[in-house]
């Protein structure tokens, strides 16, 4: 708890794989506050989340609002508090408003209400946003150079994001839960994702937080809309016709990469011929055995 007058001193950790460990990041924390004399009152952690995702949607959001004047968040690296130009800004003007300063462990940044810290928001933020545009242009290139290859996007149809789960297994994840135990540790021991542990138990109604079955259809949405960056970016609608079965089915069971099958098919367009193979469920899953195969071994 606060003492009234005193000042509070937050650890902030982000990872945004399950792959990451937040341990490290607490370490380089705790010996900078360590350097400085401090103790880390409390930890405020986001496992498993984009930077780029709104502080409100992460455990960030509730610690600024408690913020008060004299307060100081320690992080590792200030694109752990976001990776966006504008919500560094944001969270930055956020805490000077309110008199918090923000330190930085590898960057070595104290970020307050002055000019150069500032400045060095700025120039972290502006650096931030363009290494995330030229990341997304570098996947929007790989994506378009596979789509133009014969190589369907996003998952096969049908396929479901998390594994199966039997009763007995279903009663030992609830049980164990129900004793505390975290969720990284219940991923360990049934060896699987710490997110699908979190999504079972949500399905399951154990747990409350976050929407899973908006997220995975916005997932799903996001995959298949990979395929528009081949045409246009503004392309709403899957160009699907109806094109010859039988031909079709022969040509993938004969190995023919969807470039192949346009040249044979040609008062289709390209994308037709894409499309239609993309969200037919049959074609889908029979070129993925066969034309599929043959274009990523060439490759």
């Amino acid at each position: 708890m606060r003492k009234e007058g005193t000042k509070m001193i937050y650890g902030y950790l982000r990872v945004s794989s399950d792959e990451q460990d937040v341990n490290s990041q607490r370490q380089g924390v705790d010996g900078f506050a360590a350097e400085k004399g401090w103790r880390i009152d409390e930890y405020i952690t986001d496992e498993g989340v984009s930077g780029g995702k709104d502080p409100d949607r992460r455990n960030l959001g509730p610690l600024l609002k408690k913020l008060k004047a004299g307060d100081v968040v320690i992080s590792s690296e200030i694109s752990r508090l976001g990776r966006d130009l504008y919500m560094v800004m944001d969270i930055l003007h956020f805490c000077m408003e309110k008199g918090c300063v923000i330190h930085t462990v590898k960057d070595r940044f104290t970020l307050g209400d002055d000019i150069q810290s500032k400045v060095l928001a700025f120039a972290f933020g502006l650096a931030a946003e363009i290494e995330r545009q030229m990341i997304r242009q570098r996947t929007k290139e790989g994506l378009r150079l596979r789509m133009k290859m014969g190589v369907l996007v996003g998952r096969p149809i049908g396929t479901k994001l998390d594994p199966k789960v039997d009763e007995e297994t279903k009663a030992r994840i609830i049980e164990q839960y129900k004793w505390g135990v975290p969720l990284r540790r219940l991923a360990k021991n049934f060896n699987v994702d710490r997110n699908t542990v979190d999504r079972w138990l949500s399905r399951w109604k154990i747990k409350s937080g976050r929407n899973w079955a908006k997220e995975e259809a916005d997932r799903r949405k996001r995959e298949t809309a990979y395929r528009q960056t081949l045409y246009k970016d503004n392309m709403d609608d899957y160009a699907v016709v109806d094109l010859p079965r039988e031909t079709v089915t022969e040509l993938i069971k004969q190995d023919y990469t969807i470039p192949q099958i346009h040249e044979i098919l040609k008062k289709y367009t390209y994308e037709q011929v894409y499309d239609t193979i993309l969200c037919d469920a049959e074609f889908n899953t029979l070129y993925r055995k066969h034309g599929q195969l043959k274009v990523k071994k060439n490759r």
